[in-house]
């Protein structure tokens, strides 16, 4: 084999083990609980989508479309690389699913977009091959050649445009890969999606108080995560607040009872507690309610009802009931803690030690971001 054709075999082979491996892991770690929500709505429930077999068949089903336009265009030397482009542009309109796709599925923009990149693509392909036959030869070093070098440049500018264009919303990846461990029972697992990112919206805190409740973590950890919509994203609407794969009814049954007439949630809580339908997950949903929207009088009220104050309360309630005994000049109750009472002491104290309002936050945040007390006085 002479010297020009093993170059040019090298770099066919480098070029199709690069796009291989980009695009099955791109499927198979980033895009595969997008992929199965847009399967599932757009087959109405009816069948599901493998992460693994999907990935294969997507990964194998481009490569031939690349072996094909390969074959066609006959691209080779320092222009090999865009042949892989036509495969590269499905996959990248494959995963630029909408987050309003149970809303009706629509290409957006791609049916100008498409068009126009493949008139510019048929444009560069002709380009290529009239100066192709003058193309110097370039000596063959190996991997660290001056055309394998220039394809596989080519190569990662076509993955960073795939990024960049596809769906790569940080808040709707979140919500979807806890929704693939949600429907699976893993609600543990389902918690640490996005764990330490204050990214979110109020389907992604519907979720999360869903998974909470279901590791009857409530009342513990609920504001250790940075929240949207107060007690109106309790359960989901279908509108704004809504889960797309996960069976939205199963989170009012597992409260008591579904109606069919549509309530608030903090309304269809009273509800239950005024007909005393309540199961003791649905008390902690309204608990916190009253919580996510600052009523600390009329949680009180509720807390005597299905707690002893004596008991051992949850850390958020604690949290709460030293608040509320703080702040009121005449408390229904009076709590305190000395562990907790210390804390809001230190609170208290950071709070009045720094002056510019944005440097205080910060520091409060680093210390009790975590706490009811933080989401109170800074949540908006």
């Amino acid at each position: 084999m002479n010297t020009n054709m093993k170059s040019t075999l090298t770099v066919r082979v480098m070029c199709a083990l690069f796009f291989i491996v980009f695009t099955f892991c791109y499927l198979f770690f980033y895009q595969d609980s997008v992929l199965a929500m847009a399967q599932h709505v757009l087959s109405n429930g009816q069948t599901v989508y493998n992460r693994t077999i999907g990935a294969l068949i997507i990964t194998f089903v481009l490569y031939l479309l690349h072996l094909g336009v390969y074959a066609i265009t006959g691209l080779a030397k320092r222009t090999f690389a865009l042949n892989f482009f036509p495969s590269l542009l499905i996959l990248t309109v494959l995963t630029d699913v909408s987050p309003h796709i149970d809303e009706g599925f629509s290409f957006g923009g791609w049916w100008i977009a498409i068009p126009l990149l493949l008139l510019l693509f048929l444009g560069l392909v002709y380009v290529a091959r009239q100066f192709l036959p003058w193309e110097p030869e370039i000596q063959y070093n190996g991997f660290w050649s001056k055309m394998m070098w220039m394809n596989l440049m080519e190569l990662v500018v076509m993955f960073f445009l795939v990024c960049s264009f596809s769906n790569t919303n940080d808040v709707f990846h979140y919500r979807m890969d806890m929704e693939q461990y949600m429907i699976q029972g893993q609600y543990r697992d389902a918690l640490q999606v996005g764990r330490k990112s204050a990214a979110t919206d109020s389907s992604l805190t519907m979720l999360r108080i869903t998974s909470l409740s279901r590791t009857g973590q409530l009342g513990n950890r609920l504001f250790e995560y940075p929240l949207v919509g107060g007690s109106s994203a309790l359960f989901p609407d279908s509108v704004t607040t809504k889960a797309m794969v996960y069976p939205e009814d199963s989170i009012r049954y597992f409260m008591g009872i579904k109606f069919k007439q549509k309530m608030s949630p903090m309304h269809y809580l009273k509800f239950l507690e005024k007909h005393h339908l309540m199961k003791e997950p649905a008390r902690d949903y309204l608990l916190c309610g009253y919580l996510l929207d600052k009523k600390l009088d009329l949680f009180v009220s509720s807390l005597l009802k299905y707690y002893r104050v004596d008991s051992v309360l949850p850390k958020h309630y604690k949290e709460a009931l030293i608040l509320y005994t703080h702040r009121r000049a005449n408390p229904k109750i009076v709590y305190h803690s000395s562990v907790m009472d210390a804390d809001y002491q230190d609170y208290q104290t950071m709070e009045h030690q720094y002056q510019d309002l944005t440097v205080r936050q910060n520091m409060l945040r680093d210390t009790y971001g975590n706490t009811y007390w933080y989401y109170y006085q800074y949540h908006k």
